[in-house]
């Protein structure tokens, strides 16, 4: 990630937000992006005629919007995971009473053996330590007691802070001078000091400008990437003292870097299928201020349109920032990161970083090739629920994020940069997915994914990577239609199942995967015959669970051929679905060496599932 293009956000803010304080620039958002609860001590100082009296009057709850910036108020910075918060405003959680201690005997000593000359600030904040000290254990079980009716998002996103009541006037942390001290020191600081060791050097060239500048600083990275403890940090020979020779930032250029990280974590970050990112935008013209905060409006707009919508838990909300991109023009591009983050140290885990994508990528990913998949009448009315009957398959990256699951990333990454995908890799995954859900449908009572609906979505991937030229197909594939003179009436359709393979040349690009389809088709026949005469379907047993090779699906057909003619006299009912078979699966067996277990697995069930569409729908008693 670029820190030119974070220093220019942070440059923007500062135009912008001319009214700022440097204390604004260092307090952070305790949940960015969030709605969440502050619950507020408050206490109460009276001037009296032998000296002030401090009173905790109880707690208050105060809801923060992740629309404004209220949260300043309360003067949050984050500390160390050893030395707690900076102010005694913090996260919290049940059970409490380890992070009171830690506010009580860490925190509010910390703030009292600062050095400042602040006094009256400091005399006040003795009383509320005094008070809060004295009323620690009651405090913890009050608060131990609202977590009890908490929901789990509350509990899960809830802060704690103080308020001050004198003189008949409220104040909260931000309201007094030593707290501003101690957050801009500690912002400050850091940018050079790690775990008290100093790392910064005068007169050196600047990562960021790439000018000389009058001292460089070896911690003020805006984000966290690694922790120059850990090996990785080479420059200096794992002594942090020389940590500015692997990241050197000017003094200047570290407050911009810290508005711009601040400004992203708040604005730019969003939740896509399982994976925490944000966004860096880059103007093509880079001098272009104005471009700049048009991008960056847009881009706000569009977080808080996708939070508004998970807010509401609407459909497609993951896509919704995504989409937004993909209408503009490519008069900017965006790298894009996607990260985990230590909970306790801030430090992030890159787990994919694309750089410079262009506008006209996201339209390809999200809007114009989606279009195109979406239009196969195979998945016209394929989702059934009985809240909302019949609706369409629609592509989304959920379907990507089903099959490829722990490898996600790395598929997108390929979807992002235009890289090719092995075709067996891809087979293999959609395959697992469905022997998972299969297995589970036999053990468990929740809710499986029906096959049919699996075997759809993968019809669906697989086209958008072709589509996308991810993976390839046989485009000199030409299906030759299927023609039986029969006098007889035909339990299977002919004509729709020559139609099917037609519209669908691309996924079924070859003889002998037709064949395989066809013999898929054949079990499915089978399957009913047996449900309708014995309520139950014992030649599953013959499928080892979606496990086939060669062998196993040779054996698979003769025994259903078999099975067929034992339960129905009049067979002839088959015979032009039999004669599919003997052109395309029959003819071409040799090829069945060629291919892998897992495709020949998946093409036999898709023609299981998909058989479904070629039974005719009114038979005679006869055949019934």
């Amino acid at each position: 990630m670029q820190d030119r293009a974070i220093a220019a956000i942070g440059e923007w803010q500062l135009e912008t937000k001319k009214n700022l304080e440097p204390v604004d620039l260092y307090i952070e958002n305790m949940y960015p992006g969030k709605d969440y609860q502050m619950l507020i001590l408050i206490f109460e100082i009276i001037d009296e005629a032998d000296g002030r009296t401090c009173t905790y009057r109880g707690i208050d709850i105060e809801k923060v919007s992740a629309e404004n910036e209220s949260y300043t108020k309360y003067a949050y910075r984050k500390g160390s995971a050893r030395g707690g918060d900076i102010t005694p405003t913090t996260k919290i959680s049940s059970p409490v009473d380890k992070k009171i201690k830690g506010i009580n005997e860490t925190t509010f000593k910390n703030i009292l053996n600062f050095k400042t000359d602040r006094l009256r600030d400091v005399d006040i904040l003795k009383l509320i330590h005094g008070e809060f000290q004295e009323k620690l254990d009651s405090i913890s079980l009050e608060i131990e007691k609202l977590f009890t009716n908490f929901s789990k998002e509350e509990s899960m996103a809830t802060g704690l802070s103080f308020k001050v009541i004198m003189d008949g006037t409220e104040k909260y942390l931000r309201d007094y001078d030593l707290i501003k001290e101690m957050i801009i020191e500690s912002g400050s600081t850091t940018s050079f000091t790690h775990a008290g060791t100093e790392s910064r050097a005068k007169n050196k060239l600047s990562s960021v400008s790439g000018k000389e500048t009058d001292e460089v600083f070896g911690f003020a990275a805006p984000f966290k990437y690694s922790s120059p403890d850990k090996s990785g940090f080479l420059s200096g020979f794992f002594n942090k003292k020389l940590n500015w020779r692997n990241y050197p930032i000017g003094a200047n250029e570290s407050l911009v870097l810290e508005l711009g990280r601040k400004f992203i974590k708040q604005n730019l970050t969003g939740y896509f299928y399982g994976h925490n990112y944000m966004l860096v935008p880059n103007p093509i013209i880079k001098t272009s201020k104005d471009q700049l905060s048009d991008i960056i409006r847009l881009l706000q707009t569009a977080f808080a349109e996708e939070k508004e919508a998970r807010k509401e838990k609407r459909k497609r909300a993951e896509d919704r920032v995504q989409k937004i991109i993909a209408k503009e023009k490519n008069y900017f591009n965006l790298d894009i990161l996607f990260y985990s983050e230590d909970s306790k140290t801030g430090a992030i885990s890159i787990n994919l970083m694309l750089e410079e994508i262009l506008p006209s990528r996201f339209r390809t990913l999200f809007i114009d090739t989606p279009e195109i998949v979406n239009k196969n009448i195979l998945f016209k009315n394929a989702i059934y629920t009985k809240k909302e009957g019949y609706q369409d398959l629609k592509f989304s990256f959920q379907i990507i994020r089903d099959f490829f699951d722990k490898n996600f990333l790395d598929v997108v990454n390929k979807l992002f940069l235009g890289k090719p995908l092995s075709q067996d890799y891809v087979i293999e995954h959609i395959i697992s997915l469905i022997r998972k859900n299969y297995n589970k449908s036999k053990t468990s009572d929740g809710y499986v994914e029906y096959t049919e609906l699996t075997v759809k979505r993968a019809f669906m991937l697989i086209t958008y990577l072709q589509e996308l030229k991810i993976i390839s197909h046989n485009k000199n594939f030409k299906y030759m239609d299927v023609e039986v003179t029969q006098k007889k009436e035909s339990s299977f359709d002919l004509d729709g199942f020559n139609s099917f393979i037609r519209d669908n040349q691309n996924f079924l690009d070859s003889e002998i995967k037709v064949g395989i389809f066809a013999v898929g088709v054949l079990v499915r026949f089978l399957f009913d015959i047996q449900s309708h005469s014995l309520n139950n379907t014992p030649f599953e047993n013959k499928l080892r669970g979606y496990k086939l090779n060669p062998e196993v699906l040779m054996n698979i057909y003769t025994e259903a051929l078999d099975k067929i003619q034992k339960y129905k006299k009049n067979f002839y009912v088959y015979t032009d679905l039999r004669e599919v078979i003997n052109r395309y699966f029959i003819v071409n067996s040799g090829e069945l060496a060629k291919m892998t277990n897992n495709e020949i697995s998946f093409y036999f069930v898709a023609g299981l599932e998909i058989g479904k569409k070629f039974k005719k729908k009114t038979e005679s008693k006869e055949n019934q």
